[in-house]
């Protein structure tokens, strides 16, 4: 299945915009912290206790 450039820029924008902000936060020196889903530790920043896995 072919696509034109517009359909295909359209669908891959996301990813080619986060790509060139990383790049740029790399070459500025910025680390991003990696995202996590720690439920416990969001529940936690509330003051609320969370589930024991």
């Amino acid at each position: 299945m072919l696509y034109g450039i517009d359909d295909w820029r359209s669908m891959n924008a996301n990813d080619m915009l986060n790509r060139s902000l990383e790049r740029n936060r790399s070459r500025s020196g910025i680390r991003a912290l990696p995202r996590t889903n720690d439920v416990n530790a969001f529940l936690a920043s509330f003051g609320l206790k969370g589930k024991r896995a």
